[in-house]
């Protein structure tokens, strides 16, 4: 029996148009969740984001900041603020930082961001809903990638093999 290379081609070619396609979708599921901003801070700034997060949407949150070139004697302090005023603060002593929270009431969540160091420093800022199914589809999308991927090198070793018998 002979292999037809082009239908192994024609099969992972599709299969790593569906992995890039769920990639894709769970990017864009992502970022919807998240609201981020950016800034340059200088000695004794401070930045702020805000996201509207409603309890019964989703009871996890997550907060990340991502700071370029952190350096040991930055001092960046990152506060969380529940719509209540119940503040949760911590300084950063590493970048990029991810931590999940509760959704304890509706209403704005807020992540305040300060330099008390002595150089400007720039940071990413993000907070919002943590994506429920996330890792599923993350996880779903690499696998069907790699799959149809590694149909693609097999579809050529096959076609490439068959080309040298005649």
């Amino acid at each position: 029996m002979m292999i037809k290379p082009k239908v192994i081609i024609i099969v992972s070619g599709i299969l790593v148009l569906i992995g890039i396609a769920i990639t894709a979708y769970q990017s864009q599921i992502t970022s919807e969740n998240l609201t981020n901003e950016q800034n340059m801070l200088s000695t004794g700034s401070q930045m702020k984001v805000t996201k509207n997060m409603d309890k019964n949407n989703n009871q996890m949150g997550v907060y990340s900041i991502q700071i370029t070139d952190l350096k040991s004697d930055d001092k960046i302090k990152a506060t969380l603020i529940d719509p209540s005023g119940s503040a949760t603060t911590e300084s950063i002593t590493k970048s990029p930082i991810q931590k999940m929270f509760d959704i304890t009431s509706t209403g704005n969540y807020t992540l305040q961001i300060e330099n008390q160091g002595q150089q400007q420093v720039q940071v990413l800022g993000i907070i919002g809903y943590y994506p429920k199914g996330i890792e599923i589809l993350d996880i779903s999308g690499f696998i069907v990638l790699m799959i149809g991927l590694s149909g693609l090198a097999v579809g050529m070793m096959y076609l490439i093999k068959n080309r040298v018998r005649t």
